[in-house]
Formats: C-alpha cells, sequence, structure tokens
C-alpha cells in the first residue's frame, strides 16, 4: 500500500513539473484557408421543397456570335472614349499637376498649400 501511494505521488510530481515546463510550447498552427470554389445555392421556401427553377437558355451558334461581337463592341467603345480622356491637358500637360484647371501663380508671399498636389503656388 506503502508503494502504490509513493509511486502514485512521485508520478504526480513529475506530471506537475512536466505541466509547467514553457520551452517546449509550440504556437498552433493557423486554420486551413477555405476558398469558395462556386457559389452557395440559396435554399428556397419550405427548407427547398419548393425551389424556383431555372430557365435554360439554348442559343444557337450565330446568336453567340452575335453577342459576342456586341461584347466586343461595346468594350472598344469604352476603350477609345478612354483613350481620348487620356488626351485631355489635365492628364498630359505637366503644369497642371493633376488638376482640372492649372494653377493660380501666386506671388512669394501669397502661395497656399494645395491638398491635391501637395505643393504651395
Amino acid at each position: 500500500m506503502k508503494y502504490c501511494l509513493l509511486a502514485f505521488l512521485m508520478v504526480g510530481f513529475v506530471m506537475l513539473g512536466k505541466a509547467q515546463n514553457t520551452r517546449d510550447v509550440q504556437s498552433p498552427k493557423p486554420p486551413a484557408p477555405k476558398y469558395q470554389a462556386f457559389k452557395k445555392e440559396k435554399k428556397g421556401f419550405l427548407f427547398g421543397l419548393f425551389k424556383k427553377k431555372k430557365k435554360v437558355e439554348i442559343k444557337t451558334h450565330a446568336e453567340e456570335v452575335a453577342d459576342f461581337r456586341k461584347r466586343m463592341e461595346k468594350l472598344q467603345q469604352e476603350k477609345a472614349k478612354a483613350a481620348e480622356e487620356s488626351n485631355k491637358p489635365q492628364y498630359t500637360n505637366p503644369l497642371y499637376f493633376g488638376h482640372k484647371k492649372p494653377p493660380k501663380k501666386r506671388p512669394n508671399g501669397k502661395k497656399k498649400f494645395c491638398k491635391e498636389c501637395g505643393l504651395r503656388h
């Protein structure tokens, strides 16, 4: 009986000493990233029993080509508009400093700090 009690106390002290050791503590690993590869399906009314069914649109090759050409034409128009916008003096002339209108040139005593470009003029 004494030997069991002594063995139990020794094991208890060893476990307490092991628990107090902070040198071998490892930081927890961050959780693995979860990527959403597809949209989750929304459940319909009453636990998904009554879902709205999607209408499948069947297009011919000619319709697909026509849609593609419309999209490409719209994209070309947007690119042309952006190129035309970038030719304005506001973007090409360095005297504008990013302003819509060229800033006023004041005398040295009356110069003001500009919030847009960070210069005094």
